[in-house]
């Protein structure tokens, strides 16, 4: 009986050695769970890293292959090639000079109209007085159109006639437009502009004598005595010749 005892024994003693083996095992598969933990941060690592917020747009697109073309439909709002001009200088029209000539041919024909209808005529000399000062700018209007326009350093201290022109016979208006400084100083400055009304005669010629004084003594004696006094003058003397 011991002896069969002893061989049912031994199968036991077997089962008992493995029940206890299988949980020595399962305490050793916890030790593996770290490792593969550690592999999968190391493969998380390796990844870049997602940006800020909900909104995952990814990686950039992989770069063309080299020789492809990207075909893109040009905007309606480009110009075309020759839509604009290129600014440069435009030749003058044809007609150009020829207009010109037209309006210089006009022009003769009138003055030469002029003349003959109207026997009446106009002579403006003008005479400038005054050491002290001298002119900066002078004009001489008819009818408030300008007939003379005086040249830099004008001077007419004999006197000048600036123009003469046949013109229509009856009420005209002689103006003067004059600007001086004064020669010691030239910030010191008069302006003045008068206009006179002259009757032209019949078939008559009509001598307008300007006269244009100028007293002045504010660039001298101002500055000296702090006391001045401008004193310009125009003066118009009208006689009919033959």
């Amino acid at each position: 009986m011991r002896i069969r005892y002893a061989l049912l024994g031994a199968p036991l003693l077997l089962l008992s050695f493995v029940a206890l083996a299988q949980p020595k095992r399962a305490a050793k598969e916890p030790e593996d769970k770290p490792a593969k933990a550690s592999a999968d941060k190391a493969e998380l690592k390796s990844e870049p890293a997602p940006a800020a917020g909900n909104d995952d747009l990814g990686g950039p697109p992989p770069p063309k292959a080299a020789g492809a073309r990207e075909e893109t439909k040009p905007s309606p709002l480009n110009p075309e090639a020759n839509e604009f001009a290129d600014g440069g200088t435009q030749p003058a029209p044809a007609e150009y000079d020829k207009l010109l000539g037209d309006i210089a041919t006009l022009r003769s024909r009138v003055s030469a109209l002029t003349t003959t209808l109207f026997a009446s005529k106009v002579r403006v000399v003008v005479e400038t007085r005054g050491s002290e000062a001298r002119v900066a700018s002078f004009t001489v209007t008819l009818d408030d159109g300008v007939v003379f326009s005086a040249p830099e350093r004008f001077s007419a201290e004999d006197e000048r006639t600036v123009y003469e022109h046949s013109v229509a016979p009856g009420h005209h208006v002689l103006g003067v437009d004059i600007e001086r400084f004064d020669t010691h100083n030239k910030e010191y400055r008069n302006w003045q502009s008068s206009r006179f009304s002259v009757v032209i005669p019949e078939s008559k010629l009509v001598d307008a004598h300007l006269i244009i004084e100028d007293s002045s003594d504010m660039g001298q004696d101002f500055p000296a005595d702090q006391d001045g006094e401008y004193d310009l003058r125009v003066r118009l003397r009208a006689r009919v010749g033959k």
